[in-house]
């Protein structure tokens, strides 16, 4: 048994046994450097929450990169109840499969009651990054439903009308997405289900059992996209953010809608974005004014400095347009604190001192309103609201 050992060694076949450590040894990486003073990480709670959530990019990676295949894909998630990274939308559930320009692909499947469903097709430097932007994209209004919400549609090795495609020598994915507008936050539903497939319309063969070489590629792919997430985000005060983030602490921006050049893996393209830090010292509260657009779907929502956004299983730290309380003029006030207020319209921080607001408009039509914000004292949060 040692001596075949021995020579799978010498053949190069046994990869995993050098890229299996490589990949613990990265992770130790990430979390000495992601997590680090350089990016003022330091407090005892913030370096766990950090690395809760570096578990969370571990359990995507695995999921997406390695037990998932471009041969026999499935759409596995990248948001649940529980799984958070990235800023993902309390009401968007998402998943992900990896292509491949080999194969041509048939998404299926069935909407239900989302008030808005897309697929995009990303790519990337390496296989597991989708950094370098977004390929194509179709939307609920762009392919065909029958009267019971049923749908299917082709991804194509060249670009083809009504349907999505890969890039040629390019790695690419596919990131689905679906948004729900309930009384109940979407991902604090136990019994949602999202209903689509994807199919290989090749007959590829197996992705099991994985053999050295295979296993190796995929951590490495694994090892990409938590680099991508990680050490390869900017060191802070070194890029500059969006013009629709702001970086002045309690102050909103004009909301802005997508535009191409922002690249890949920031969210679904017909979203318009506005979002800000937040800072708040435990006896301050932030009240916020402002107005719906004409839209598919609005939301709110608080995230941590990794943007994670907070509880939404037990706590209030997401209000959507069903959610929110609207004043007599149409306008909705809520307030940012870390304990209740004792009014409908309250965003939870979980008690962070840093955080930030993220807003979401979908399809969004005509004029986009700058949020007010008042920064108050707690104890005077009644008489300024009036």
């Amino acid at each position: 048994m040692s001596n075949a050992n021995d020579n799978n060694k010498n053949n190069g076949n046994d990869n995993s046994r050098d890229s299996y450590p490589e990949f613990l040894n990265f992770l130790k990486t990430v979390d000495s450097e992601f997590l680090s003073e350089q990016r003022f990480v330091s407090e005892a709670d913030d370096i766990a929450e950090g690395q809760h959530m570096l578990l969370h990019l571990i359990k995507a990676g695995i999921d997406v990169w390695v037990d998932n295949d471009a041969s026999r894909p499935r759409f596995a998630p990248l948001a649940t109840n529980v799984l958070k990274w990235g800023g993902e939308g309390p009401d968007n559930p998402s998943f992900c499969a990896p292509l491949s320009n080999k194969h041509r692909y048939k998404v299926s499947g069935r909407m239900n009651n989302e008030v808005y469903i897309s697929f995009t097709v990303y790519t990337g430097k390496a296989e597991g990054d989708w950094n370098d932007g977004v390929v194509c994209a179709l939307n609920h209004t762009e392919f065909e439903r029958d009267a019971d919400g049923y749908f299917e549609f082709f991804i194509e090795t060249t670009a083809t009308q009504g349907a999505l495609h890969t890039e040629a020598d390019k790695p690419c994915c596919i990131i689905a997405r679906h948004y729900f507008e309930e009384n109940t936050t979407a991902l604090a539903i136990a019994d949602l289900r999202c209903e689509i497939e994807i199919e290989c319309l090749n007959e590829p063969g197996y992705p099991r059992p994985i053999k050295p070489a295979s296993l190796s590629e995929k951590l490495t792919a694994a090892e990409n996209f938590i680099r991508g997430q990680t050490l390869d985000r900017p060191m802070p005060g070194a890029a500059a953010p969006p013009s629709w983030f702001s970086t002045t602490p309690n102050v909103l921006p004009k909301p802005e809608r997508w535009v191409p050049t922002e690249g890949g893996g920031a969210g679904a393209i017909d979203n318009a974005y506005c979002a800000g830090l937040v800072i708040l010292q435990p006896d301050e509260a932030l009240i916020v004014t402002s107005r719906w657009p004409e839209c598919v779907y609005g939301n709110v929502c608080y995230w941590n400095r990794y943007q994670q956004s907070t509880d939404y299983r037990y706590r209030n730290g997401s209000l959507n347009r069903k959610q929110m309380q609207l004043n007599k003029d149409g306008s909705f006030t809520f307030v940012v604190a870390h304990e209740n207020p004792g009014i409908n319209n309250w965003i939870d921080t979980e008690g962070h001192m840093m955080g930030n607001l993220y807003w979401r408009f979908l399809m969004s039509t005509g004029d986009l309103v700058q949020p007010e914000c008042q920064l108050v004292k707690f104890s005077d949060l009644e008489k300024s609201l009036g």
